[in-house]
C-alpha cells in the first residue's frame, strides 16, 4: 500500500571525503523547506555525530568487500537501496548525493514522480533519449539515456531486480570480467549510473530543470559570455530562484572549493566556465561547513 503522505530521504556516505556535516546539512536544509513528513536514513560506515533524526544504518553484505564497490564512475554502494527490506516500500524514495544544496522544498521533486511513475534523475547526457525513447529503440536497439544518479527519486519496490542482478554479475566480474557479456562487463566498468541508468531504461525521466539541476548545465557554460549572459536573464534568474537542489560534479565545484567563492571569482571546471554570482550558493555551503568568509 502506498504511502504517500511522507517521504523517504537516503543518504550513503562512506570513508571520510564527507564528514557527518554534510548529513546534517541536508536534514536541516530539508526540514527548513517542507512540511511533508520525511524520514531520513544513512547507509555508512562511520554513523559518528550524525543527527539523532536520521537512521543510520550499516552498509548490507553484499558478501564481497566493501571497498571493491566505491570509486567505480560513483559509488556501488547505492545497491544498498535496492536490495529488498533496506527500505519501506510504498513510499516516495529520494536519495541525494551529500555534496548536493537543497534550496527548497523536496515536495515537488516527488510531484514529478506522482506524475509519472518510474525513476527521476539528473540529466547527464544533452540528448533527451527519454523523451523519443520508441524511436530511439526502433532505431538503435541498443542505446538508452544515460543519466546523473546524484539525485533521483523512486519507489524501491520498482527496482529491487536492480540490485538482485548486482549479487549474481559483481562477483563474476570481481574474479573475471571477461565470463561476462560485453554490455554487461562495461556496466560495471563504468559504475551506477550505467548500471541505474541501464536497468531502468523503458521508464527512465529526468527532472526539469527548475527542480533539480547539475550546477555545470545549469549555472555555468562552455563559453564565459553565455554562462554571464545566462546569470542575467529574467527566465533563467526566476527558474533558478524555484530550484530545490543543485548537484556539483568535480573536485574543482566540491563544497570545500566553492564555500570560499567571492563574487566575480572565476570557476572553472573541465570545459565549463563562469564568474561566480551565487551568494545564496556560498551561505548554504558556509552555513553547513562553519566556514566563514574570506578575510
Amino acid at each position: 500500500m502506498e504511502n504517500s503522505n511522507r517521504i523517504q530521504m537516503v543518504f550513503v556516505k562512506w570513508g571520510t571525503k564527507y564528514g557527518p556535516e554534510y548529513v546534517n546539512g541536508l536534514v536541516q536544509a530539508t526540514l527548513a523547506h517542507t512540511s511533508v513528513p520525511v524520514d531520513f536514513i544513512c547507509f555508512t560506515d562511520k554513523a559518528a555525530d550524525i543527527d539523532p533524526r536520521v537512521d543510520v544504518r550499516p552498509f548490507p553484505d553484499f558478501g564481497v568487500p566493501v571497498e571493491t564497490m566505491t570509486g567505480r564512475g560513483g559509488s556501488l554502494l547505492k545497491m544498498s537501496m535496492f536490495l529488498k527490506g533496506q527500505l519501506a516500500e510504498g513510499v516516495p524514495t529520494l536519495y541525494i548525493d551529500l555534496d548536493s544544496s537543497i534550496m527548497g522544498d523536496v515536495a515537488r521533486l516527488v510531484d514529478c514522480l506522482k506524475q509519472r511513475r518510474g525513476m527521476y534523475m539528473l540529466t547527464r547526457h544533452a540528448i533527451p533519449h527519454w523523451r523519443f525513447r520508441g524511436l530511439v529503440r526502433r532505431l538503435m536497439p541498443s542505446r538508452y539515456y544515460l543519466a546523473n544518479t546524484a539525485v533521483m527519486a523512486f519507489f524501491v519496490e520498482d527496482w529491487f531486480g536492480i540490485t538482485d542482478r548486482f549479487l549474481v554479475d559483481f562477483p563474476k566480474y570481481l574474479a573475471d570480467p571477461t565470463s561476462l557479456s560485453p554490455e554487461t562487463r562495461r556496466i560495471y566498468d563504468e559504475g551506477n549510473e550505467r548500471l541505474i541508468s541501464h536497468a531502468t531504461q523503458d521508464v527512465s525521466r529526468v527532472f526539469p530543470a527548475d527542480v533539480a539541476v547539475k550546477f555545470t548545465q545549469e549555472y555555468m557554460s562552455h563559453s564565459l559570455a553565455i554562462a554571464e549572459l545566462k546569470n542575467r536573464l529574467p527566465g533563467v534568474r526566476a527558474r533558478r530562484k524555484r530550484q530545490v537542489v543543485i548537484s556539483y560534479q568535480g573536485e574543482a565545484l566540491k563544497p570545500q572549493q566553492l564555500v570560499s567563492a567571492e563574487q566575480g571569482d572565476l570557476i572553472l571546471y573541465k570545459r565549463y566556465k563562469t564568474r561566480w554570482a551565487y551568494p545564496e550558493l556560498t551561505r548554504y555551503w558556509r552555513n553547513v561547513l562553519g566556514r566563514q568568509p574570506r578575510p
